[in-house]
């Protein structure tokens, strides 16, 4: 299974984030959404969400769980950015 990239990365809670991760399936591109769970702005934790139903449940979270250190530290600049635009954007509304 080979990633291509990370599409839509964004916080959806305090200390979560989901990205679509894009996977090469037989020469196509088929999704699978990835919930990255956060503590400061460091990812801890990676688990599947929904997916694209020509990819097997079983092969994604095989996948997670080979790549997970690559992807906390592919995912960490993005987290960063994502953190310290929400900490911008709360000190605007306090001005």
């Amino acid at each position: 299974m080979e990633m291509i990239r990370i599409d839509n990365f964004r916080l959806t809670d305090r200390n979560k984030a989901n990205g679509n991760v894009i996977f090469n399936y037989e020469g196509d591109e088929a999704w699978a959404d990835f919930n990255f769970y956060l503590q400061s702005t460091y990812c801890v934790s990676i688990r599947l969400g929904r997916h694209d139903t020509r990819l097997e449940t079983r092969d994604i979270e095989e996948f997670i769980r080979q790549n997970s250190q690559a992807l906390k530290q592919q995912v960490q600049p993005d987290v960063e950015r994502l953190r310290r635009e929400r900490r911008e954007g709360i000190m605007a509304q306090q001005d």
